[in-house]
């Protein structure tokens, strides 16, 4: 779930909401900038499912340890394991390469998490108790199993060295273009979060690149007001209107079932907004 803080309120956002966000702008993307993805589908259902795993924290939320809405970027590991590794057996339903991409996404959240390198880094990640290493190394060893399965599946090779689920960048076409794949889906992930968020979490997205096999860059996130402004611009329309849904709430400290009562009469709301390119580009 997504803590949105708007003057005395917080905007719930589910984390599906979030991700369908994503493969909304995801099935726009591709231009004579940018090249379309292939096997476009499974590519874009991986973007919009990419969170389903996320209904189980989110049909009962929690909140963290100041009595707030749990966000998605406070999650502990004791959600955030389960979650992950449901997002990638639903998401493996709709097709290997699907499976793959939201498998790699979840290692890398996994990764992210618990690297002591990030700015987001969370006293619930601290690997220094037994329990948490153990279920961390359960949960890694669970999708690197995983992705052999699918890549077999896809015909890829099995006996190249891999760095969280990728080879190097160069190993042969099958291998670009997966990793090629798995940036977007980083990506539009970031453009939604930047989308959803109080504030977008960066101005700008990792590596994405812009056709398979070529070099990667960073496409420039910039919000004003409502709406996010991309450079370079990735899509295959001028702007890009999007809406999401979310409850609003008054933004103070609960009891978890005050809170999961005040959220489950809250109204659902819509916020419309614009995705267009940096002016004068």
């Amino acid at each position: 779930m997504i803590r949105r803080q708007v003057a005395e309120e917080f905007w719930l956002i589910a984390q599906i909401d979030h991700a369908h966000l994503a493969g909304k702008l995801a099935r726009h993307f591709g231009n004579t900038l940018f090249q379309v993805p292939q096997p476009f589908e499974q590519v874009v259902t991986a973007v919009a499912e990419h969170d389903a795993g996320w209904p189980l924290h989110d049909d009962s939320p929690t909140l963290n340890a100041k009595g707030l809405p749990l966000d998605v970027f406070e999650t502990p590991w004791q959600i955030g394991l389960p979650v992950w590794s449901a997002s990638a057996d639903r998401a493996e339903r709709n097709g290997p390469m699907t499976g793959l991409l939201v498998s790699l996404h979840s290692l890398a959240l996994s990764v992210f998490a618990a690297s002591s390198n990030v700015s987001m880094q969370h006293e619930q990640f601290d690997l220094s108790q037994q329990q948490a290493q153990f279920e961390f190394n359960k949960f890694q060893h669970r999708e690197i199993e995983r992705q052999e399965r699918l890549r077999q599946k896809l015909g890829m090779r099995l006996d190249r060295p891999l760095k969280y689920g990728l080879a190097d960048e160069g190993a042969d076409e099958a291998e670009d273009r997966l990793r090629f794949n798995f940036r977007l889906l980083q990506a539009m992930d970031l453009c939604s979060l930047a989308i959803c968020c109080t504030k977008p979490p960066a101005d700008h997205t990792f590596d994405v690149h812009q056709k398979i096999g070529a070099p990667a860059i960073h496409m420039e996130l910039r919000r004003e007001g409502n709406d996010l402004l991309v450079e370079p611009w990735p899509f295959d329309v001028e702007s890009i209107t999007v809406q999401f849904p979310y409850r609003a709430i008054a933004a103070r400290q609960y009891e978890v079932g005050e809170f999961r009562r005040e959220l489950a009469r809250a109204e659902v709301r819509g916020l419309a907004v614009q995705v267009r390119p940096e002016p004068d580009h």
